[in-house]
């Protein structure tokens, strides 16, 4: 078992459980926390059921068991305008630290907790994960991810095969997006700037609700080669 710190994208991490920082109002707008709402909508619809029932907090942590990964909720603020706070950290470690293996958790990933929206010191942070996570590392593999933009995932390289590969009218078709976004978003895949495609929320026109259709898209099972004679 090991604790390491990785610069890069945390979903193209192979442990069984990632971390989502949230808050506890029941807004999922940006960051990883964006990722997780457009990749596990269930998860979002009960997270903001939690929140509406004042049953999140700083301190307690909500694990939702996806199909394909585990996700760790963890509270690093209580509203998502405000910054986060160490003590926060404190508390929601310190219980991870405790329930860890009663829970089943065998590894996991966490992005650097706070220190992106949330306006904490990446160096102090990092300290303090470090520091609090070093027991548990003594029995799972631990990971910390220092968020690189410019890290691809297996999803986006998927979409941006498939932009290759299908016309508009296929996409558009398959996806229920215009054919001026599709426009959109087959540039800036093709520019190179973009790896991720919650990034694509920065292009003009391209709201929520297309973000959603990208991911429904992508996460679609390929089709079967079904061979007529």
């Amino acid at each position: 078992m090991a604790m390491a710190v990785i610069e890069g994208n945390i979903f193209t991490s192979k442990a069984q459980t990632l971390v989502n920082t949230v808050n506890c109002e029941g807004i999922m707008g940006a960051g990883i926390a964006l990722e997780c709402r457009l990749r596990y909508p269930d998860m979002f619809s009960r997270y903001q059921q939690f929140c509406a029932d004042k049953q999140l907090a700083p301190g307690k942590l909500w694990l939702y068991k996806a199909a394909d990964r585990w996700i760790l909720n963890f509270p690093t603020k209580l509203q998502w305008k405000y910054p986060s706070k160490l003590v926060y950290l404190e508390q929601g470690l310190a219980n991870f630290g405790q329930t860890f293996a009663q829970r089943g958790i065998r590894s996991i990933a966490f992005p650097l907790l706070g220190a992106d929206r949330g306006g904490l010191a990446p160096e102090q942070v990092l300290t303090l994960m470090q520091n609090t996570l070093k027991p548990v590392a003594e029995h799972i593999d631990v990971e910390i991810y220092l968020y690189r933009p410019d890290v691809s995932d297996e999803l986006f390289g998927r979409f941006a095969q498939q932009l290759q590969q299908l016309d508009a009218q296929q996409l558009k078709l398959q996806t229920g997006i215009t054919l001026k976004r599709l426009e959109t978003i087959q540039q800036a895949v093709s520019s190179g700037r973009y790896a991720q495609i919650n990034q694509l929320a920065d292009l003009p026109g391209i709201g929520l609700k297309t973000l959603e259709q990208v991911f429904q898209f992508c996460q679609q099972p390929p089709p079967e080669n079904i061979s007529l004679f």
